[in-house]
């Protein structure tokens, strides 16, 4: 069994949510989580420059001898996932869509708010009609909330922007956040939507309780600036993170931390 962590990766703060979520539920297990901030957002490039952004992700954490990785991002999932599989057939990659997706049953109109990329790939909208055609899935690009939340807006500018989509998401059963930062302001998106809405971060806890985790230290590593995230974190999170720069760890340290 490979007793090295299990990679994150996400654009920012999305992907620590997952993280954080994760080192709560099984504290004892090992994990490294990648903010790639030098190149968010990732919902604003096109499919071929996330490809190449998350090919050299990876290939990051496979120097450091990490096997398995989880794309806590919805944008690197929709249009990465694949690519990635191809490229690195030795490893393991878990998606995100899918696993989100899971716990629909009976809903009849769905709405998905996401990344622009996200909705131009067209993901959700495939994933829910494999187990559930009968499904009307409308999917909306909320294309600056990410740099909202990273920036750490005001929650009344945050608001007035989710406020402009009223119009576009009405009259829904279920709203899925398809990001992983946008679970960071759930209850602004609730009260302004006044919907139930879904998220990732149940059904990958759910995802990772059936599996066999190496036990070990965690991580927490920055492709930009440590300090700044750190900062972040402690605004959102209320928690003192020790934040990595990418030069800061070596295979060593992590093989020999476990």
């Amino acid at each position: 069994m490979n007793q090295l962590p299990i990679g994150i990766v996400d654009s920012g703060l999305g992907g620590y949510s997952i993280y954080h979520a994760l080192q709560t539920r099984f504290p004892t297990s090992s994990w490294l989580f990648l903010a790639d901030q030098i190149h968010a957002p990732y919902g604003d490039k096109s499919k071929e420059e996330i490809i190449e952004i998350m090919i050299g992700n990876v290939s990051w954490m496979r120097q450091l001898g990490i096997r398995e990785v989880l794309l806590a991002c919805n944008t690197a999932s929709s249009n990465a996932l694949d690519s990635l599989r191809h490229t690195f057939a030795d490893m393991t990659f878990y998606g995100i869509i899918d696993v989100t997706v899971s716990p629909l049953s009976h809903q009849k109109r769905v709405g998905v708010l996401a990344t622009e990329a996200t909705v131009r790939s067209g993901a959700y909208t495939q994933s829910i009609a494999k187990s559930h055609p009968e499904m009307d899935v409308v999917e909306v690009s909320a294309k600056p909330l990410v740099g909202l939340i990273e920036s750490l807006s005001d929650v009344q500018v945050i608001e007035a922007y989710l406020r402009s989509l009223l119009s576009s998401l009405s009259v829904l059963d279920t709203l899925i956040l398809g990001c992983t930062h946008y679970p960071i302001i759930k209850p602004v998106i609730e009260s302004v939507f006044d919907v139930k809405t879904m998220d990732s971060i149940d059904p990958i806890l759910h995802l990772f309780s059936t599996k066999t985790l190496a036990e070990g230290k965690s991580w927490v590593v920055t492709s930009k600036h440590p300090t700044y995230l750190k900062e972040q974190i402690h605004r959102l999170f209320q928690v003192d993170e020790t934040v990595f720069s990418k030069e800061e760890v070596s295979p060593f340290e992590i093989s020999h931390c476990q």
